[in-house]
């Protein structure tokens, strides 16, 4: 190539890397950025994102000015997050990007039409959820397996005991439906004769005559609906068991089936267990590093860049109003 074509080859590939180190298409030149930070514009549609997010956290009562301070705030964690991830060279998995994708198609679908009118693309829902990702990123660079600050396997591993029951469980109801739709209790005989069916259940488990499969299938061959889930919950996972419920899991024997028992459910209750190796725990070692020290990556991300924040308040406030106009609409 001609020193000139390398030149012009040259010019444009910077280009290209301006345009999306700014987080947007080029098109964003055609019209002032409301915010720029260290010298690179940022895209105004990212700016409106976290202006309406900071009406969302503040208020839409909050003046003009607490609220553009702190989006600006906001897109500066943004704007430190990929700077950092990238600085690293880093990468997210194919299970990770599937993940960011999943949780705006499921933001958009219910907010798609609001984003749209105050400017805010699906695409941009996904660089700012792809920068969340990039936070969890950084967090196991620093202190998962191998990190800057690794944090001990037997840690990890203590937390998980400490926090996670993982168990199979099938589940009874003591409630039916109608035929006119409504919910009833079960008659004193029919509830009697359910737990009845669920202490064979445990029995013939414990005794190794039966796995919880068959089991589920014997209760319903029985009349009554159920199936066989292996789960692995939280302690502070409070939605889907009844009050107590992990501590009385937590305390059952490994490997033994027993009966837990609400108001509305009864529950036949194998407790598994997890080394190690296992996948269980595996899968939520980052979970597990989350909880211990998600504030301190935070504060890392916060002090990796000293930042210059310009505003054009004429630009911003347009957005401003716009916003204010589509939730009052």
């Amino acid at each position: 190539k001609s020193l000139y074509k390398r030149v012009i080859s040259l010019a444009l590939a910077m280009c290209c890397f301006v345009c999306v180190f700014a987080f947007s298409s080029c098109s964003i030149l055609e019209k002032e950025s409301a915010l720029t930070i260290n010298n690179t514009k940022i895209s105004n549609d990212v700016f409106t994102y976290f202006l309406d997010l900071a009406m969302v956290e503040e208020g839409t009562d909050a003046s003009y000015e607490p609220l553009v301070n702190k989006a600006s705030a906001l897109a500066g964690t943004y704007y430190k997050t990929n700077s950092l991830f990238h600085t690293y060279k880093l990468s997210l998995t194919t299970a990770e990007k599937a993940a960011v994708s999943e949780k705006v198609n499921a933001i958009w679908g219910v907010y798609g039409d609001y984003y749209t009118n105050i400017g805010v693309s699906k695409e941009t829902l996904t660089k700012v959820y792809t920068a969340d990702a990039y936070r969890d990123a950084l967090l196991v660079h620093y202190y998962g397996e191998g990190g800057i600050e690794e944090i001990p396997l037997s840690r990890l591993y203590a937390n998980f005991k400490s926090n996670y029951i993982i168990f199979q469980a099938i589940t009874g109801y003591f409630t039916e439906t109608d035929t006119a739709g409504n919910t009833i209790r079960l008659n004193k005989n029919d509830t009697e004769t359910l737990v009845l069916q669920f202490q064979n259940m445990s029995a013939m488990v414990n005794a190794g005559e039966q796995t919880m499969e068959e089991a589920a299938d014997y209760l319903n061959e029985s009349g009554y609906p159920g199936s066989v889930q292996t789960v692995i919950l939280h302690k502070d996972d409070n939605s889907s068991y009844p009050e107590g419920f992990f501590a009385k899991v937590q305390s059952i024997d490994s490997r033994y089936a027993a009966i837990i028992a609400s108001n509305d459910y009864i529950f036949l209750v194998l407790k598994g267990e997890a080394d190690v190796n296992s996948s269980y725990f595996n899968d939520k070692k980052t979970e597990i590093i989350k909880n211990l020290v998600g504030n301190t990556i935070d504060q890392t991300i916060e002090a990796a860049y000293e930042l210059d924040i310009e505003i054009s308040h004429s630009t911003a406030k347009g957005y401003y109003t716009l916003i204010l106009n589509e939730k009052s609409a």
